[in-house]
């Protein structure tokens, strides 16, 4: 009865150790950069002479064709001195963000969810834009 259990435990272990697999780890870089504009209440425009859909431009030189095409483009919001950030698109306290970008140039909107007439949307006093820009291949 020893011999068989010690030779069930040697065949065990030999199978555990010749089948063990080897990790291995990648240490890939995604390069990306960040840029961080502020905009005040007073510089967002009404869209098409209504209330319900305002917008920012925001002027990014570093929002380069290959970007537009291939790279990668996140945009997030802040209210607060930058302590907290929202990822757009996002609705917050019953106002639509989202985004739209072309090279050098990206724009934000602030639009009434459900665009009635008669809805002025509020921006906030000062907002903090972080935009991400994140190389990418591009797969046909």
């Amino acid at each position: 009865m020893k011999k068989i259990l010690l030779a069930f435990l040697l065949g065990t272990a030999t199978l555990a150790v010749g089948t063990s697999c080897t990790k291995e780890y990648y240490d890939t870089v995604v390069p990306s950069i960040t840029m961080v504009y502020s905009r005040d209440a007073n510089q967002w425009q009404n869209v098409q002479n209504t209330t319900t859909s305002k917008f920012v431009n925001l002027s990014v030189p570093e929002l380069t064709d290959y970007y537009v095409k291939q790279g990668i483009v996140n945009v997030a919001i802040s209210f607060d001195n930058e302590s907290n950030y929202n990822t757009l698109p996002a609705t917050i306290d019953g106002v639509s963000y989202n985004y739209e970008y072309t090279a050098g140039s990206l724009t934000v909107f602030a639009q009434d969810p459900l665009l009635e007439d008669g809805i002025n949307v509020p921006v906030p006093q000062r907002a903090f834009f972080k935009i991400s820009l994140t190389e990418a291949d591009f797969v046909e």
